[in-house]
């Protein structure tokens, strides 16, 4: 049993980890892609807040118009906030697997080298295989974290600024409503 276990990390353990990282670097693609789609919502939604335009028929320019039909209230901007932080709760799930990646390389460093203390075993072939684990979950982790920082954490940053902006914003209002009652 213990031979087969560590037969198998030998034989399948870099194409595994290559596999893995794909799939969980293509999980975390889409899953930016939908966070910069719902950023881009919220962004406008802030932006378009209370306002329309409407064409002046003498100057023919563009002007600001207040119109409560199209205005944007802050339980529209919690939904499009709720949404984004279902995303982003997503997004936690796959950066908490990054992680596994050294892991995996320390585990076919093992294998390796337990396979080493086999009389029959090839001491090239063995070793190979200890490095290479290591080297391939390394690689994976470092680039799936360099992604993970400069994507989607920098995505999920800039939405959060901006909230929190919106918020600040919303209770400065409420605070001059309460006073001016």
């Amino acid at each position: 049993m213990n031979d087969l276990l560590l037969g198998a990390i030998e034989k399948y353990g870099v194409p595994f980890i290559i596999i893995a990282g794909i799939v969980l670097l293509g999980l975390m693609l889409n899953n930016h892609r939908k966070l910069l789609f719902q950023k881009e919502r919220i962004t406008e939604l802030l932006d378009r807040r209370n306002k329309n335009y409407k064409k002046n028929r003498e100057t023919y320019e563009l002007e600001e118009e207040d119109d409560e039909k199209s205005s944007v209230t802050p339980d529209t901007i919690r939904r499009y906030e709720n949404n984004f932080n279902d995303l982003c709760s997503w997004h936690n799930a796959f950066s908490q697997l990054i992680p596994i990646f050294p892991l995996l390389g320390v585990l076919g460093t093992v294998a390796g080298l337990m396979r080493s203390l086999d009389k029959s075993a090839d001491i090239q072939s063995t070793l190979g295989t200890a490095l290479t684990t290591t080297f391939f979950g390394l690689t994976a982790a470092i680039i799936l974290k360099a992604y993970d920082s400069l994507g989607p954490n920098k995505t999920i940053n800039d939405v959060d600024v901006m909230l929190d902006d919106f918020d600040r914003k919303l209770g400065l209002a409420e605070m001059y409503e309460k006073a001016d009652k």
